[in-house]
């Protein structure tokens, strides 16, 4: 493996990254499926003459809840992306988040607001605020 792929990004923000996600999902699957042959064998080990079960037992425990913890892992890396993927939808081009879901009351008003420029600090100097609350007030 290249040394690209050994660094370890910082979380929260690696695992907002489609790479990152697919690289551990990928380790997760490969881990899982050791783990299933280890308890196969360990079962069948514990079948054979002479076999010290107590000791095999705890080892099939302690490989059952890893198996466990990572299909936990796994579930949540899978519950993660989906909701991203639910989260963002695109209009003209742009990606539309949660958030303009939760603040804007509809896709026309999303169009209005995307189209728009920041309000200016000039533009800020000038707005009459008892006016407005006036207005706000009324509606």
């Amino acid at each position: 493996m290249d040394a690209e792929h050994n660094e370890t990004p910082k979380l929260p923000e690696a695992l907002s990254s489609t790479e990152y996600r697919n690289r551990l999902t990928t380790k997760l699957n490969c881990l899982i499926a050791v783990l299933e042959v280890a308890i196969a064998k360990i079962t069948k080990s514990m079948d054979t003459p002479g076999a010290n079960e107590d000791r095999l037992t705890k080892i099939r425990g302690n490989l059952e809840n890893t198996l466990s913890i990572c299909h936990r892992a796994k579930q949540t890396l899978d519950r993660t992306q989906s909701n991203k993927q639910a989260a963002r939808r695109r209009v003209n081009g742009k990606d539309m988040t949660a958030r303009d879901y939760v603040e804007l009351t509809s896709i026309e008003e999303y169009r209005k607001f995307r189209k728009m420029l920041p309000i200016t600090k000039k533009e800020l100097k000038t707005i009459d605020f008892d006016e407005l609350s006036r207005r706000l007030r009324d509606n």
